[in-house]
C-alpha cells in the first residue's frame, strides 16, 4: 500500500525568524510566500499540500499539468509558522488524519524541519493515531539548526580540510560582536581583498554587506544594518570577476550513501539578487562541475555521519579554478522544485533531452491576472507532457503584486535561455 504524502511548504518560516527583527519585516517578506508553490511538484504528483494561503490559480495548474491528486489546505490562521498554525486549527488537523486513510500512516515532507514539526507529528500521533514517516528530517534538531548556519558550513568545511584546494570556503573569520566584525573588514580591506559580511542565520539575500578596499563609513554602515549584533557574524572574501554561481543539491537518506540530485547554475541581477536556477547536461562540462559535486559529496558523507537526515544545498562561487562554498542550506531549496519538475513531469532521465529552468520575472503592472499573463505569453505556453520546449507561468499566489516565476524547459541550455529571453519580451520586460 503506498503510504499518503503530505507536504508542508513552510519555506518562510525562518527566514521570518530572522527577519522579524527588521523595522520592514512584512514588506521583506511579501515576495516570499509565494515559494509555498513550488510544492506542486515535490514528491508524487497526488499529495496533500499545507501552505501559508491557498495556491493561486491552481484549477489551472492542475488542468494545464494533469495535476488531479493535489489537495491544497491552509490553516485559518497565519502566526510565524506554518506548522504551529496548522496544529492550531482542528479542522485541517482531522482532514490530515483523514488523508492518512485505512493505514493510518502518513509520510510528511517540509521544506525545512523546525521544531514546530515534531509537536505536529507528535501530535496526530497521539491525538489521531496517525503514524508520521519522516524520511527527510533530520532528529536531532539542533544538528540540522547548526548546519543552516554561516559558521556551521566553515566548521563543517575546516574540519574536513576544505579551506585549501579546488573546493573550499573563501578565507574569513567568525566573529563575536561588533568591533571584531568592524577589525575584519578593515584587516582584509587593508590587504586590497573585498568582502562580504554576513549574519550567521541569514537568508534570501538579508544581512548581507560589502565592502571593497576605498570604502569609507564601515562603522557607520554596520551599526546600520538590523541584522547584526545577536548572533555571530561571518566576514569573508567578496569573490567577484569573472565568475560562475554554481549550485549543487544532495539527499541524505537514513540508510544507504548520500546521492547527487542535480546541479544548477544560479541566475543572478547583480551581486545578490537571485532570480532563477537553471538544470541541464550541459553543466556537466563545466570545469566547476567536478570539484563542487566532489566536494559536496565529502560534506555530505560527514552530514550524514553526524547524523544529519534529508536534503541540503550548497551555494557556490566559480573563478579561476577554484570553487567558493559560501552557503549550505539545510532543507529543501530554491530549486529543488526544478528538479522535480523536470523528474515528475518529463521523467526520471529528463537530462539526456532537456535542460530546465525558472526564472522570476518582476516589474509587471499590479493586479495582472493569469488569463492576461497567458494571452501576452501566447505560444510560448506549453506543457511537458505534450510539447518539447516551453513557459509554464507558477508561483502564481502573489501575481497579483507584479511577479510571475515561470517554469522553462527545451531541448537545450542554449534554447533555455533564448525562451527565456523571449518570456521577458512577450511580458514587455527589459533584460
Amino acid at each position: 500500500m503506498t503510504v499518503p504524502t503530505v507536504c508542508v511548504c513552510n519555506a518562510v518560516d525562518t527566514l521570518r525568524d530572522f527577519a522579524v527583527r527588521a523595522d520592514d519585516v512584512d514588506r521583506l517578506l511579501s515576495e516570499c510566500y509565494a515559494q509555498q508553490d513550488q510544492a506542486l511538484f515535490w514528491g508524487p504528483l497526488r499529495k496533500m499540500l499545507i501552505t501559508y494561503e491557498p495556491i493561486g490559480d491552481l484549477d489551472w495548474q492542475r488542468k494545464f499539468l494533469e495535476l488531479d491528486g493535489v489537495v491544497n489546505l491552509s490553516p485559518a490562521g497565519r502566526g510565524g509558522s506554518l506548522f504551529a498554525d496548522a496544529l492550531a486549527d482542528p479542522e485541517l488537523m482531522a482532514a490530515v488524519a483523514a488523508h492518512a486513510g485505512p493505514g493510518r500512516r502518513i509520510r510528511l515532507i517540509p521544506h525545512t524541519t523546525t521544531a514546530d514539526l515534531w509537536r505536529f507529528a507528535e501530535a496526530l500521533r497521539s491525538g489521531y493515531g496517525i503514524e508520521v514517516e519522516l524520511p527527510e528530517s533530520t532528529p536531532d534538531q539542533s544538528l540540522r539548526d547548526l548546519f543552516d548556519t554561516k559558521t556551521g558550513l566553515r566548521d563543517l568545511a575546516a574540519g574536513l580540510g576544505m579551506t585549501d584546494g579546488p573546493c573550499r570556503v573563501p578565507p574569513g573569520a567568525h566573529c563575536d560582536d561588533a568591533q571584531e566584525v568592524e577589525s575584519a573588514v578593515r584587516a582584509m580591506l587593508a590587504d586590497g581583498t573585498p568582502c562580504i559580511v554576513k549574519a550567521d542565520r541569514g537568508e534570501a539575500s538579508l544581512g548581507l554587506l560589502i565592502f571593497r578596499p576605498g570604502d569609507d563609513g564601515i562603522a557607520e554602515r554596520l551599526a546600520a544594518s538590523e541584522f547584526y549584533g545577536e548572533d555571530p557574524v561571518v566576514v569573508e572574501e567578496f569573490i567577484d570577476g569573472d565568475i560562475a554561481f554554481p549550485s549543487v543539491e544532495y539527499m541524505v537518506p537514513e540508510d544507504g550513501p548520500p546521492h547527487l540530485c542535480y546541479t544548477t547554475d544560479m541566475l543572478f541581477e547583480g551581486a545578490t539578487r537571485l532570480r532563477g536556477n537553471v538544470t541541464a547536461r550541459e553543466l556537466k562540462d563545466a570545469w566547476w562541475y567536478r570539484p563542487l559535486t566532489e566536494g559536496g559529496l565529502r560534506l555530505a558523507r560527514e552530514m550524514q555521519r553526524r547524523g544529519y537526515r534529508g536534503h541540503f544545498g550548497i551555494d557556490a562561487i566559480a573563478r579561476d579554478g577554484v570553487v567558493h562554498m559560501h552557503d549550505l542550506n539545510a532543507r529543501r531549496t530554491g530549486s529543488t522544485h526544478v528538479h522535480e519538475f523536470g523528474d515528475q513531469l518529463i521523467g526520471p532521465k529528463y537530462l539526456d533531452t532537456h535542460a530546465v529552468g525558472n526564472y522570476d520575472l518582476y516589474g509587471l503592472p499590479a493586479g495582472l491576472d493569469l488569463a492576461e499573463v497567458l494571452r501576452l505569453l501566447g505560444r510560448l505556453v506549453a506543457s511537458p507532457r505534450t510539447a518539447d520546449r516551453g513557459v509554464v507561468p507558477t508561483e502564481l499566489t502573489d501575481l497579483r503584486t507584479g511577479r510571475v516565476s515561470c517554469m522553462f524547459f527545451a531541448p537545450n541550455l542554449a534554447e533555455l535561455h533564448e525562451l527565456i529571453d523571449e518570456a521577458r519580451m512577450a511580458l514587455g520586460l527589459s533584460r
